[in-house]
């Protein structure tokens, strides 16, 4: 178990398996700035890196999840003049990076929205595998009130959870969602109080970690292309996967596991015969 960097914008504490990742800036709603954009890809990499994590929650300081880019960012635009979309994009790829890292670990990710999630904040909720609500959370793509576009991934994410004409509305309103119809529209996967939110968190990712690391990383490369791919290239990259799982020691060990339990279920039957 490697040591956690020590990062200004995030906190990172473990529960077993599971890691438990904040963001950290409870005093502006946990809002993104450039310190927290690098401080996620660090703490990315060294989460993948740590094979002793098993599972990885994402959740926010304070009565906030994420109140989306920091408004110091915007009033640094008008001051940038001409320049704003040329240093505008290479802030953005450098994020781009960093939720490509959350969306592409290799493990399962839950996103503990413990607040409101507007904005880049419901993107970056959105980049994780599963999404909890505490049932006072409210959550809005809102880009459109402030003249913007959807940067973090909404584009992506957003359609493939609510359909395309669900997420023209939610895009060309930016409204805000409560968490009962987030999850009644499929935006979300489950609401719980806000009390027993981190703990349904972990016990959920917990579920998850009896199984092989290695099989569940392969899975969730699929899966994470099965709607852009066709009927014959999921197969051909699934094929390619089982075969690296054949020789795999988890798939043999599991096999023996399987053969000794029927011999031994075997012997019972037949010494109760005899």
């Amino acid at each position: 178990m490697a040591d956690f960097p020590e990062l200004a914008t995030l906190a990172f504490r473990r529960d077993g398996t599971i890691g438990i990742l904040t963001l950290n800036r409870p005093k502006v709603r946990n809002a993104i700035d450039d310190a927290l954009r690098t401080d996620l890809k660090v703490a990315m990499d060294a989460i993948a890196e740590d094979q002793s994590i098993r599972g990885l929650v994402l959740t926010g300081a304070g009565d906030a999840f994420c109140s989306g880019g920091d408004i110091k960012g915007m009033q640094d635009r008008l001051d940038q003049g001409a320049r704003a979309g040329e240093l505008g994009w290479w802030r953005q790829k450098d994020f781009h990076e960093s939720l490509a890292k959350l969306f592409h670990l290799g493990k399962p990710t839950l996103a503990a929205v413990n607040g409101p999630a507007f904005g880049l904040g419901l993107d970056v909720a959105l980049t994780c595998d599963f999404v909890f609500l505490a049932e006072s959370a409210q959550v809005a793509a809102n880009f459109v009130r402030r003249g913007l576009v959807s940067d973090g991934g909404g584009f992506f994410h957003i359609p493939r959870r609510v359909g395309i004409a669900k997420a023209k509305e939610l895009l060309f309103s930016g409204r805000t969602l409560d968490a009962a119809e987030a999850l009644e529209i499929g935006l979300v996967d489950r609401v719980v109080p806000a009390d027993a939110l981190i703990k349904n968190a972990i016990a959920y990712l917990t579920m998850f970690t009896d199984h092989p690391a290695t099989a569940q990383a392969m899975a969730k490369s699929i899966l994470n292309r099965s709607l852009d791919l066709g009927f014959d290239e999921i197969n051909m990259i699934a094929s390619q996967a089982q075969a690296f799982c054949y020789s795999s020691a988890d798939h043999q060990e599991s096999v023996r596991e399987f053969f000794a339990a029927r011999e031994r279920a075997r012997a019972a039957r037949a010494s109760q015969k005899g």
